[in-house]
């Protein structure tokens, strides 16, 4: 049986000046929950709520809820915070002291990283789904299916074509300045969803332009994974802006008539299902 706390004022501070999160700065203006691309696919995970809850001093609370576990760790929530409180660091350290205190193990934890990594695969899936049709549900066999379907590679080898890059793609590399990457993997280290380069991995997606790939680029599955954090780009020491470069491409996809105008509402369709599944999966590991 949990036993939780009543809100203390004191104990919100030493959760603050331990997380390091600001978070008493907060004055609930609900940016944070609007940024959240979980929120916005499920309506479930709200960082202001983890906020608030922390400078309420419920720490206990906080432990047990499974919704720490919804975030994706993309700090969407801190960079669009007008007073600069990252509900992402918060969640952070709430999770450590889960594992430190043993209310989560080791072996959870390593089930939680095995169903992320696969959840990347299911949101591949779906995607692919989008481009014959729309989405409208998903089975629990689709679910497990795609969970175990390892994603095939863009390319067996990623290299140079003949054909000149034309304008509109050398435009956006110069915007963007794709031509300064040396595939160091800044990019890839800080990316919050690569879990298997098939799947998606900033690194050889942003090679592959700069090679003149995009052609493949354009119908894969691959570029509209991005979740649009922004990390590949503040992590880049050579200023590259990847996230700018990757909806640079989507948008010259829709242009070209090689997707339809309404592909970007398929896919948000597609994740509110999804998540949901996801979701699901969390509470269930997570069942505190």
């Amino acid at each position: 049986m949990v036993s939780y706390n009543t809100p203390d004022v004191n104990s919100g501070r030493q959760i603050e000046q331990a997380s390091q999160s600001a978070a008493s700065m907060c004055w609930t203006c609900g940016s944070c929950d609007f940024e959240c691309p979980v929120n916005i696919a499920t309506n479930r995970l709200r960082p202001q709520k983890v906020v608030r809850m922390a400078n309420l001093g419920l720490l206990e609370e906080l432990l047990h809820m499974p919704e720490i576990w919804y975030c994706l760790t993309c700090r969407r929530c801190m960079n669009v915070c007008p007073n600069t409180v990252s509900p992402s660091t918060l969640i952070a350290f709430v999770r450590n002291k889960a594992l430190f205190k043993g209310i989560v193990s080791m072996d959870t934890l390593r089930r939680y990283h095995a169903l992320f990594t696969k959840f990347q695969r299911v949101r591949w899936h779906a995607v692919n789904h989008c481009f014959n049709e729309d989405f409208e549900n998903l089975t629990d066999q689709m679910w497990h299916d795609w969970l175990e379907q390892p994603v095939r590679p863009l390319t067996s080898s990623i290299k140079k074509i003949s054909v000149p890059i034309d304008k509109d793609i050398r435009a956006m590399m110069v915007s963007s300045q794709s031509l300064a990457c040396f595939t160091c993997g800044e990019c890839s280290s800080a990316c919050p969803i690569i879990c298997e380069r098939s799947v998606f991995d900033p690194r050889v997606l942003f090679r592959m332009i700069n090679l003149g790939m995009v052609d493949e680029l354009m119908r894969s599955p691959s570029i509209w994974l991005c979740i649009d954090c922004g990390r590949c780009t503040i992590s880049c020491s050579q200023l590259v802006d990847g996230r700018q470069l990757l909806n640079q491409v989507k948008e010259l996809a829709t242009h070209r008539g090689v997707l339809g105008v309404d592909f970007n509402l398929r896919v948000e369709h597609a994740n509110q299902v999804i998540y949901k599944y996801f979701l699901n999966e969390i509470d269930q590991l997570f069942a505190l």
